[in-house]
Order: C-alpha cells, then sequence, then structure tokens
C-alpha cells in the first residue's frame, strides 16, 4: 500500500509540473490562448480537475505541515495558499496544456476569432498596450504589444482574428487584426 501512495504523490507531482508549463511560457513571453470552443468544451473538466487537485494539494500541504519550513504564519499561508495554486494548476492541464503541447508538434500558421473586452489600458511592465480577451481564463485572456495602429478600432463586444502558430483549439499569438 505504501508504494501505491507513493506512486499517486509522484503522478501528482507530474501533474502539477504539467500545469505549470503554460504559466512559463507565459512568463517568457509566448502568448498561448485556447480557443473558445475548447474552452466551452472542457470547462467542466477543468473546473472538476482543478477542484480534485485543490484539495489534494490541500491535503499534502496539510499531512506535510510539520516538515514544512518557516514558522506558524508562513506554513498557514502556505496551507491556505495551496488550494488555490492546487486549482490554478489542475485547470490549466485539462484546458490549456493539451492544446498548448499539440499546438507545439502539429501546428501551423492559425487564425482564430475572439472578443475583446478591453483595448484601453496601457498594461504592465510584462505586458505593453494589451487587447483582452472574452472567455479566456485569467492570465491567459490577452495578447500583448498590440500596436497602436490596431487598437483604436477595437472595442468592447468587437471581434477580432488572432494569429500565429496553432491548431484549431489554440494559438500562440504572434499578431491579430479587426474583422470588419
Amino acid at each position: 500500500m505504501a508504494a501505491l501512495g507513493k506512486l499517486a504523490v509522484i503522478l501528482f507531482a507530474v501533474w502539477l509540473l504539467l500545469g505549470i508549463l503554460p504559466f512559463f511560457a507565459r512568463i517568457f513571453g509566448f502568448a498561448f490562448l485556447p480557443s473558445i470552443e475548447w474552452m466551452s468544451k472542457t470547462n467542466l473538466p477543468g473546473l472538476t480537475a482543478g477542484l480534485i487537485s485543490a484539495v489534494l494539494l490541500f491535503g499534502l500541504f496539510l499531512k506535510g505541515w510539520d516538515k514544512m519550513p518557516g514558522d506558524k504564519v508562513k506554513k498557514t499561508l502556505a496551507v491556505l495558499g495551496a488550494p488555490f495554486i492546487g486549482y490554478a494548476l489542475g485547470r490549466s492541464v485539462v484546458v490549456i496544456v493539451g492544446p498548448m503541447i499539440l499546438a507545439l508538434i502539429a501546428g501551423h500558421q492559425v487564425e482564430l476569432p475572439f472578443a475583446v473586452v478591453n483595448a484601453d489600458h496601457r498594461g504592465y511592465t510584462n505586458c505593453r498596450s494589451p487587447v483582452d480577451l472574452q472567455g479566456l481564463p485569467f492570465l491567459f485572456d490577452k495578447v500583448c504589444r498590440v500596436p497602436s495602429d490596431v487598437r483604436p478600432g477595437l472595442s468592447p463586444g468587437g471581434r477580432i482574428i488572432v494569429i500565429g502558430h496553432g491548431t484549431s483549439l489554440g494559438v500562440f499569438a504572434q499578431s491579430l487584426r479587426r474583422v470588419d
């Protein structure tokens, strides 16, 4: 039984490592956007995977309370933050990792439609001149460095086409154009 428990922990660790991939891609400037169709198909499985991962990571942190470094406050913050991290990583495996890996392996130049939420803000250090898109998960809902000649014509609810390397399930955004 102990071997089965260790195997389960190893599989869960691999699951969480897969969940980190999209976040690292985003940090290094590769904006992957899952398609709206994929998002609608994987909403419930993504929610389920996120909740299961949240509960499991919370349980692992509680179980390892005595082995965690730091004082009681840091341990408490780690345990309370574990479900949120577990949810984000578990959901990203279902919703983002599959289409992202498929885009890397079998991708080609594609154009996917999206709806604009906001195109008026300046952004932040790693994402200047962003356009926020509707219906995508947090952190994977924007295209950065949109040229100033494209942004003025974009309004909330407006349609755009994101162009880049990918498949019908998602795209690594390289450019965009308005839908006229």
